[in-house]
């Protein structure tokens, strides 16, 4: 399959195909994808096809279809603007089921094409600072009625977490931040989160911060709105962590495509940074996000907290300047994900990290998913596979 998807012609061949053809590849990579100890390259490759594959054709792999999927209560737990979230269960596991609110059904197929190729990218993520994905739970039996199911994170977003928790070590906090961070932007194809701020960032059982929501920031029609932004005041707007040059279409660094960048990420981890140290949001001071344009406009960045929120929360100023840092004007002065983890790892105020792992199990989503039964490819496809394997020289098993 890897050498299949090398192949510049036949994975094209691949890459074009539609309804159950592609459906019947995407089941058979993601397959793939969830056998142990896969080669890096291997799974490279194999990513990039399922990736591709998805996007075009609107589809994803069935076994990411979750079924017994229990809904708890008669309301959910957050709703708001863009979405409910509810607590749920399934096998004895808790879940979060986060339910999109969706728009114009004369738009849904092109959501759902966008909507496929996020979770699948979610899906083949692994790693202690990114919350897992399980799969997607079509609720009621309805195809646009798509819930993405995840952990049940008790301690809530780390805004509330640290509201909670006032004491807690805040510099490991933001290293998990960065760390998960680093990893989405080492991935291979890269990966840009897109929406960073602190009400998309959980935080587990074990007291360590999880990135939630990458990607999806990227579906980018009107008719489908993010899922965790369940704050109703515009003052908490996702503008006030977004790098200026994503929202100033007339700025000299504004990307040429318009979308996020792994620059704009670093932009919105220093405004994450500024919420776990102040316990405000970027700009509190001012009411409207109209208002904190005109500001950025200026060139204002945010503003220093006072000495004893400072050293009540641990702000020093290596970590200050680390923050203004990654506010640059100039999205090519920012560091990198690696450069900062390996700045706030050295710090004298980080400490040996004595929590506890992340409990969850990993291999929970491949033991819930269901696999077809059936060969996954029709015909037509057995014979491309059985060419290729010929060429190579290697044993087919499409008999």
């Amino acid at each position: 399959m890897v050498a299949i998807l090398n192949n510049p012609t036949q994975i094209e061949e691949i890459l074009r195909q539609q309804g159950t053809t592609a459906q019947s590849l995407l089941n058979l990579l993601q397959s793939l994808l969830d056998l142990p100890n896969l080669h890096s390259c291997h799974k490279r490759s194999l990513v990039t096809g399922i990736r591709t594959l998805s996007e075009r054709s609107g589809r994803y792999p069935e076994c990411l279809v979750l079924k017994g999927v229990q809904k708890n209560g008669r309301h959910p737990i957050a709703a708001g603007t863009f979405g409910e979230v509810w607590k749920g269960l399934i096998r004895g596991q808790d879940i979060a089921i986060k339910v999109p609110r969706l728009y114009s059904e004369s738009d849904i197929d092109a959501i759902l094409k966008e909507f496929s190729k996020e979770i699948v990218i979610w899906r083949q993520l692994s790693h202690p600072n990114v919350l897992p994905f399980y799969g997607v739970y079509h609720l009621d039996d309805h195809r646009t009625r798509v819930c993405l199911i995840s952990p049940w994170m008790e301690n809530g977003n780390i805004v509330q977490f640290l509201k909670q928790h006032p004491n807690s070590d805040r510099v490991n906090l933001v290293l998990d931040i960065i760390q998960g961070l680093e990893y989405l932007h080492t991935m291979q194809p890269k990966i840009v989160h897109g929406d960073l701020k602190g009400v998309n960032i959980l935080v587990s059982s074990s007291g360590r911060a999880c990135l939630a929501d990458f990607g999806l920031a990227s579906i980018k029609d009107s008719q489908v709105l993010q899922l965790s932004s369940m704050s109703k005041s515009k003052a908490a707007g996702t503008l006030r962590w977004q790098a200026p040059e994503l929202w100033d279409s007339k700025s000299p660094h504004a990307d040429s495509h318009g979308g996020n960048t792994l620059p704009s990420d670093i932009y919105s981890f220093g405004c994450v940074c500024y919420e776990v140290f102040s316990g405000n949001i970027p700009f509190f001071q001012y009411k409207q996000d109209g208002a904190v344009i005109l500001a950025a406009m200026r060139g204002e960045k945010p503003t220093r907290p006072t000495e004893e929120i400072c050293h009540l929360h641990g702000l020093q100023d290596n970590i200050w300047e680390l923050m203004q840092r990654c506010w640059k004007e100039q999205p090519s002065e920012r560091p990198v994900a690696t450069e900062i983890a390996s700045i706030i790892a050295q710090l004298p105020i980080c400490k040996a990290d004595q929590r506890p792992v992340n409990e969850w199990d990993n291999t929970l989503p491949s033991r819930l998913s269901y696999f077809l039964t059936e060969h996954p490819f029709p015909p037509t496809f057995a014979n491309i596979i059985e060419d290729t394997f010929i060429q190579h020289g290697l044993t087919s098993t499409f008999a």
